[in-house]
């Protein structure tokens, strides 16, 4: 069991407070808005972190680059995948493999 598939049985487990810290901690170390393909929409939006909530519902839709091999949440959190603004969360890329 890798350090991504440990933090989604321990976010099962947690109350809904806990979780919105965790997320919260996560945020503050997203990297999405220094993305080449995160746009003004999203800014916006304030939409952060694909990895877990999944793709832009409706501000991304082109590939321009991609920084998430450097993101801490990322690398702390053991992810595999790239692109989570057009492609998924970091969960469904791995139960369609």
């Amino acid at each position: 069991m890798d350090a991504f598939e440990k933090l989604l049985k321990a976010l099962g487990e947690m109350g809904q407070e806990e979780k919105e810290c965790i997320f919260s901690k996560m945020k503050s170390e997203c990297t999405c808005p220094d993305c080449p393909s995160y746009n003004q929409c999203a800014g916006d939006k304030k939409e952060l972190l694909y990895c877990f909530h999944g793709r832009s519902p409706e501000c991304i839709q082109e590939e321009l680059g991609c920084v998430c091999p450097d993101c801490p949440v990322a690398a702390e959190n053991e992810l595999v995948n790239l692109y989570y603004c057009t492609s998924g969360s970091e969960k469904e890329m791995r139960a369609r493999k």
